[in-house]
């Protein structure tokens, strides 16, 4: 059990020496030399630790560097620490350790980002018992936020720590008693790092990838559709600076998954938008897609590359680390190529020229060529669904096991339609029910995934041994290792095509299909549909 710590905040027109001496007159105590150290506090991008309800930052004093992971329900009690040297980013990156061992599972591939920087001036005060122990200690601490631009160099309020001593639990109580009759002490409320954010303006969980919309089931189609494609253009520049610099893989997924989504957008929303402006976007953003594809392709193949080794026999997994050095050797010219392109002109007019259109007002005439404009958002989104829900019982139905695989292919292009619709629109409709529905969509989506991803995975790695053979990059052993994990992708894939059928039926269920007609069938169809029963 770590000991408590409570924190206060002091009052400002009393300075710290005034403090310091007050305690010294009221206890037994023994003041510590003053220490100055340099605070960074650290989170992934998508606030991944404080989601997580922690708090990491690196304590530099004295020379020594020091990782802190802290409990923010906790008032950013102390939970674990180890010594680091260098810059921290990502997990793979850092020494073996207690931190090391809880950011792990919570940060992933991401990487840790500077989020506040402070200077703190300390002074500890330890409260002896009669036999000269420690039983509390009592810290000072004023500390400045780091000039982060105009205005953000300043002072935050003086905090008092009281830290308690193992096995002197009611000392802590009684001089913490003693200490709020003694001093006008208030609550600090918010550990360090949240006050020290609240200061630059700067709100932590800011940035999510998920969709998260409010619509208004009688608001205009045109208008709605809009705030679902400023949402997704939002996430797209946030992640592009990440994206060029390559801070980590998930930059270049979020943009690449809010570039699917907004095609999606315009292909599946019809009729809301004008056709000319559906068919431009539509093509420059698959070119966004195309170009994105390459380091995306070997971001996955060198994040699984672990995965990859351990599918193999034991005997073989070591023959295939040249193939790892053929797609790290690759990689920095995709990813060249990758920020060349999205600090192009291309790109930036169709950032802007998005921006423009959507964020403009509706133009005269604009309802007469996109008949769906002024219709309720809530009407469109029924009709969308329910066409697509039977496209994809359709396409899934003519399935049999002597179907080609590109009929598998087509179904989960169809049902990704389906499920970015039911996400777009997911606030139209009752919590419970509308997730229930995406969650069996994203099964179905699974196995169609896997299904044809190991396909392109086999096919992939075959041209690479041919291209690597080639260059006399392969050895014997790599081109048989290369051989057998192509053979073992191929033996997943027909697994998971026997499994379709039954995670299809599943999602063709009757229950299903109550709950599809329940919410997306106009009411006035209903009514008719229970008068002719």
């Amino acid at each position: 059990m770590n000991p408590v710590a409570t924190d206060y905040l002091l009052p400002p027109e009393q300075d710290m020496d005034s403090i310091a001496a007050a305690i010294r007159a009221a206890f037994r105590c023994e003041q510590e030399p003053p220490a100055s150290s340099e605070r960074r506090f650290f989170d992934s991008f998508e606030w991944s630790l404080y989601q997580a309800g922690a708090a990491l930052e690196e304590v530099s004093a004295a020379g020594r560097r020091e990782l802190v992971w802290e409990d923010l329900a906790d008032s950013g009690a102390v939970l674990a620490r180890q010594s680091i040297s260098t810059e921290p980013g990502l997990v793979a990156e850092l020494p073996l350790g207690p931190v090391r061992e809880r950011l792990a599972p919570v940060l992933g591939v991401r990487r840790l980002l500077a989020l506040l920087t402070l200077t703190s001036t300390s002074r500890t005060l330890r409260v002896l018992n009669a036999d000269d122990k420690t039983v509390v200690r009592i810290v000072l601490e004023q500390a400045r936020i780091v000039d982060d631009g105009p205005g953000h160099d300043r002072l935050l309020p003086a905090r008092l720590r009281l830290v308690g001593v193992r096995g002197y639990q009611e000392e802590h109580a009684e001089v913490s008693a003693e200490l709020r009759a003694l001093l006008p002490l208030a609550p600090a409320h918010a550990p360090l790092l949240l006050e020290g954010l609240a200061a630059i303006g700067r709100r932590p969980g800011g940035y999510s990838s998920k969709l998260d919309y409010r619509l208004d089931p009688g608001e205009r189609a045109e208008a709605a559709t809009r705030t679902i494609l400023l949402g997704l253009l939002d996430t797209i520049e946030a992640n592009v600076d990440g994206t060029r610099r390559n801070l980590d893989p998930e930059f270049l997924h979020d943009l690449r998954v809010a570039t699917r989504r907004t095609r999606s957008a315009l292909g599946q929303i019809k009729g809301v938008l004008p056709a000319a402006i559906v068919a431009d976007f539509k093509a420059r953003f698959a070119w966004l897609q195309q170009v994105t594809g390459p380091v995306r392709d070997l971001d996955v193949y060198l994040l699984d590359f672990p995965t990859l080794k351990a599918d193999l026999p034991a005997a073989l997994r070591e023959d295939l680390e040249p193939l790892k050095d053929w797609l790290a050797g690759h990689y920095d010219a995709a990813q060249r190529a990758l920020a060349d392109a999205l600090a192009g002109e291309s790109f930036a007019r169709l950032l802007r020229e998005w921006r423009a259109f959507l964020e403009a007002p509706s133009r005269p005439g604009a309802d007469r060529a996109a008949k769906q404009a002024t219709a309720p958002i809530k009407r469109v989104a029924d009709k969308r669904i329910r066409r697509m829900h039977r496209r994809v019982l359709d396409e899934g139905r003519a399935i049999t096991d002597a179907s080609p695989s590109e009929e598998l292919h087509e179904l989960r292009k169809s049902c990704k339609k389906l499920r970015y619709l039911m996400e777009f629109f997911q606030s139209l409709y009752p919590a419970a029910d509308i997730k229930e529905l995406i969650k069996q969509m994203k099964l179905l989506l699974d196995n169609l995934g896997g299904f044809q991803d190991l396909a392109v995975q086999a096919a992939h790695l075959r041209e690479t041994a041919a291209m690597m053979q080639a260059a006399g990059a392969a050895p014997l052993g790599t081109l048989l290792a290369m051989g057998a994990l192509i053979g073992h992708m191929l033996e997943q894939q027909q697994r998971a095509r026997r499994e379709f059928a039954r995670i299809f039926a599943d999602f063709d269920s009757d229950a299903n299909a109550a709950l599809f007609a329940q919410l997306f069938t106009p009411p006035s169809a209903l009514a008719d549909a229970e008068v002719s029963a």
